[in-house]
């Protein structure tokens, strides 16, 4: 799968926490590799999250990931 438009952890305009940058990274990487079942990745991601001081910026990563909103962009 082509994972070029999909954010890294450096693309966002705020500090991702280094556990949910690695999730993310995890993830696409899963993706890139094209693995059909990716949901231990988006647990991950999910529980990472949750790292994140900022509920706002939490909801943003966690929605444009877990719910795939980089397919929308």
């Amino acid at each position: 799968m082509d994972v070029s438009i999909i954010r890294k952890p450096t693309d966002w305009p705020f500090e991702i926490p280094e556990i949910t940058a690695e999730a993310i990274d995890d993830l696409i990487a899963a993706m890139e590799r094209g693995e059909r079942w990716i949901g231990r990745y988006l647990d991950d991601l999910d529980g990472a999250t949750r790292e994140m001081d900022n509920l706002d910026q939490e909801t943003l990563v966690r929605n444009y990931y877990l719910r795939e909103e980089w397919a929308r962009d």
